[in-house]
């Protein structure tokens, strides 16, 4: 197994750059190989769980060789006497999971000043420390290790995503038989963001192995993929941290990005140093008490539900864009738990209309930023109310950004007869946006009325081109209209390599189909 070539980038401040203006350009990420930062004495090295901290050190460890460096973890580093360790001196020491010592201590700076003894100890030797980006204190950690710093400087490195490579790397070495059609199947389904954590990868393989296929649906796909990214790998940090389900996590999760998501905010910090608009702190948005009577209880709820939410930002399911700033994983996976959670509420009496009074404009429809947690509100929510309200106020969204396959045969119809109203806008969809195929047999007899309508107008051909591409299920009894489309020229060329497709998706298996294919093949090459 061929190690990866890691990347990095120097954190140069906890704040990190402000969000910038609008329109402005990016700053420019001074990334660079995890290899050019050999020769600094002593640096950190931060990632979030499952990110290739620990593979990434005994990578750079083991180039160096065993005559010039050490690996050790912190646990060890902190129990054992440097005394009865000679091997410990003269070396750059590796120096792995500070998190893993922090994780339950009463207070997070006592075994980290226990490490900064050690090394003033072992006569400040030249060293790599890594870390959770969780669990890293920003610059006050920064300064502080500095001290016992040989040159009186700690360069502190992110460690990088995989590269697409890397990513290629990974599913080869874990015999994914076909690793480019598992990475398009990953983005269709709007799991990409989870290929680039390594650990966030090879859990989503075996997702998708254990059940010697993709989930059924986009939904279960996205549930099954979260617990993994919820669960914690880390035996230490299992047993520092005490059961806590993956109902709770999810549940919390879904609770910080629904508030994430309605506020408008990138994520939450947990200094308030590394707070701003776009980050407020973490225990500010908790609730506070509610009066003298109730203060007590209340306050220790509060507490309590703040430490699973500093638990929840310290999963997979969150990453660290910056020192002391969390965000989710992805914007789909905050959409997904976001709804989640509200859509429980709901079910336990919270108003649907105070929701969508939250998530609408002015206009009554879906405001853009939240087309995506409406349409998986749509798919989580047991009550058809809901679901309609939300289908007619936006189709387009429910369709691109949920899971409408598994609606009722009614909100499916409901669907189609209100989608030809947003005709005018389907063209700004690509073609790779309809992730969730929702047509079943039980809507032939719709489709087969949207493609009988005699009329060719730009907006009908858009409506079409669009509905085309959510058909996935076997429809045997449209396959012949679809090869309709396909000869006839008075639909546009898009639309008539969308039925195609169709055809191709839908048609019953066997020679029938095939040599119905064969045909119409001869038929091109002809010229007809």
């Amino acid at each position: 197994m061929n190690p990866l070539s890691r990347t990095c980038t120097p954190l140069s401040d906890e704040r990190g750059p402000e969000r910038p203006v609008a329109g402005a350009p990016a700053p420019a990420a001074e990334s660079r190989p995890l290899a050019a930062c050999r020769d600094l004495p002593a640096c950190v090295l931060l990632g979030d769980p499952g990110a290739g901290k620990t593979t990434a050190l005994q990578g750079e460890c083991a180039v160096l060789g065993a005559e010039r460096a050490l690996l050790v973890a912190a646990r060890d580093f902190l129990t054992f006497d440097p005394a009865a360790h000679p091997e410990w001196r003269g070396k750059t020491l590796f120096v792995d999971g500070l998190d893993e010592v922090r994780a339950g201590a009463p207070d997070a700076r006592t075994p980290f000043d226990a490490i900064r003894a050690r090394l003033d100890t072992l006569g400040r030797p030249h060293f790599r420390l890594s870390c959770r980006t969780a669990d890293w204190l920003g610059a006050n950690d920064r300064e502080r290790l500095q001290s016992v710093a040989p040159d009186g400087r700690v360069t502190v490195l992110a460690l990088d995503p995989p590269t697409p490579d890397d990513i290629l790397q990974i599913l080869d070495e874990r015999n994914v038989p076909d690793a480019a059609a598992f990475i398009e199947s990953a983005g269709t389904r709007g799991l990409d963001a989870l290929l680039a954590n390594p650990q966030s990868l090879t859990m989503l393989v075996d997702v998708v192995v254990a059940g010697g296929a993709w989930p059924e649906s986009r939904r279960e796909t996205f549930e099954r993929a979260c617990r993994s990214l919820a669960e914690e790998t880390n035996e230490e940090h299992r047993i520092a941290q005490g059961p806590v389900s993956a109902d709770d996590l999810l549940d919390a999760a879904g609770r910080l990005c629904a508030g994430l998501l309605l506020a408008d905010c990138d994520g939450y910090a947990l200094r308030r140093v590394a707070s701003n608009a776009r980050y407020p702190r973490l225990d500010d948005c908790l609730e506070q008490p509610a009066g003298p009577r109730e203060s007590a209880a209340v306050a220790t709820n509060v507490e309590q539900g703040g430490a699973v939410a500093r638990r929840v930002l310290a999963t997979r399911l969150f990453t660290a864009p910056h020192e002391g700033r969390f965000a989710p994983v992805h914007r789909h996976v905050a959409e997904f738990l976001a709804a989640r959670h509200v859509a429980r509420l709901i079910e336990d009496g919270l108003s649907a209309r105070r929701v969508l009074a939250l998530i609408a404009g002015g206009d009554g429809k879906v405001v853009t930023a939240l087309r995506g947690f409406s349409g998986w509100l749509a798919a989580s929510c047991g009550d058809s109310g809901v679901r309609r309200e939300l289908i007619d106020r936006d189709p387009v969204g429910v369709v691109l950004y949920g899971d409408a396959r598994g609606f009722p045969p009614d909100d499916k119809r409901r669907l189609l007869e209100v989608l030809p109203r947003e005709a005018p806008h389907l063209a700004e969809y690509p073609l790779a946006s309809v992730s969730a195929a929702f047509l079943t047999p039980d809507l032939e007899p719709a489709l087969r009325e949207i493609l009988n309508a005699p009329r060719r107008d730009s907006e009908h051909q858009r409506l079409v081109f669009f509905v085309l591409r959510a058909a996935a299920s076997p429809l045997p009894g449209v396959s012949e209209l679809l090869l309709e489309v396909v000869r006839d020229e008075g639909w546009y060329p898009d639309v008539r390599a969308a039925a195609l497709d169709a055809f191709i998706r839908t048609a019953a298996p066997g020679r029938e189909t095939a040599a119905a294919l064969e045909v119409l093949l001869d038929d091109v090459h002809r010229g007809d």
